[in-house]
C-alpha cells in the first residue's frame, strides 16, 4: 500500500512539474525593440541656413563617455543613477549612428552634398572637420532628454581649430515612453547640427 501511495505521489510531482514548464515556455519574454536617432529631415526640421555646395565636410571623431558604449538605452534617474533598459536598444553603435545623423542633419542645413566619415578615405580632403565630444546623452522618461556636447570646426588637417564650443541642452518628453526619449534625442541632436551649421556659413563669408 505504501508503495502505491509513493508512486503516486511521484507521478502527482512529475505532473506539477510538466504544467509549471509548459507555462514558461508559452510565455513569451518581452520584445526587445531597436531605435536609431532621426535626422532634422525626418523630424521635419527643413530650414536651411545656407547653400554652400562647394565645400566639403568630415565628420568625425565623436567621442562618447563609455556609460553610452553599450546596446541598452540609457536613462538618468537621480543624480549619477543611470539604468540600462534590456528591451529598448541602440539598433547599431551609437558613435556611429550620431556621426552619420550629424553628417545627414549639417549636409541639409548647408546643402553641402560631400560628407565623408572619419576614418575617410586618403582622397577624401574635407573642407572643415567636425569632430564631438559628447558628455551626456540620456534623459527621464518623466522627464526632459539631456544632450551635453563640446564640438570644434577645425580645418582639413584637424589641427587648427576654426570655431567652437559647448552645447548644453534639453527637450521635454512627449510621452514616457523610449520612442518619445529618442524622438526628443534625435531633437537634441537636431538643434547641435543648426549650431554647428551657422558657425560653418559664417566661415564660408
Amino acid at each position: 500500500m505504501r508503495g502505491i501511495i509513493c508512486q503516486s505521489s511521484r507521478w502527482v510531482v512529475i505532473l506539477a512539474v510538466a504544467v509549471l514548464l509548459s507555462g514558461c515556455i508559452g510565455r513569451s519574454s518581452p520584445k526587445v525593440t531597436y531605435f536609431s536617432l532621426l535626422t532634422a529631415e525626418q523630424l521635419n526640421t527643413e530650414q536651411t541656413i545656407a547653400s554652400l555646395p562647394e565645400i566639403k565636410l568630415g565628420i568625425g571623431p565623436i567621442t562618447i563617455p563609455d556609460s553610452l558604449k553599450r546596446s541598452q538605452i540609457v536613462t538618468r534617474q537621480q543624480g549619477n543613477q543611470h539604468e540600462f533598459d534590456e528591451f529598448n536598444r541602440w539598433a547599431g553603435i551609437l558613435e556611429k549612428d550620431i556621426s552619420y545623423v550629424l553628417g545627414e542633419n549639417l549636409g541639409h542645413f548647408l546643402g553641402v552634398d560631400r560628407v565623408g566619415y572619419f576614418p575617410w578615405l586618403h582622397h577624401f580632403q574635407p573642407t572643415y572637420r567636425v569632430m564631438i565630444d559628447v558628455v551626456r546623452l540620456d534623459g527621464s522618461l518623466d522627464g526632459d532628454a539631456v544632450l551635453s556636447a563640446h564640438w570644434v570646426v577645425a580645418d582639413t588637417s584637424g589641427k587648427e581649430f576654426l570655431a567652437g564650443g559647448k552645447g548644453d541642452y534639453r527637450q521635454p518628453l512627449e510621452a514616457k515612453t523610449y520612442p518619445a526619449l529618442i524622438k526628443a534625442e534625435s531633437q537634441l541632436v537636431a538643434q547641435m547640427s543648426r549650431e554647428i551649421a551657422t558657425a560653418i556659413a559664417a566661415l564660408g563669408n
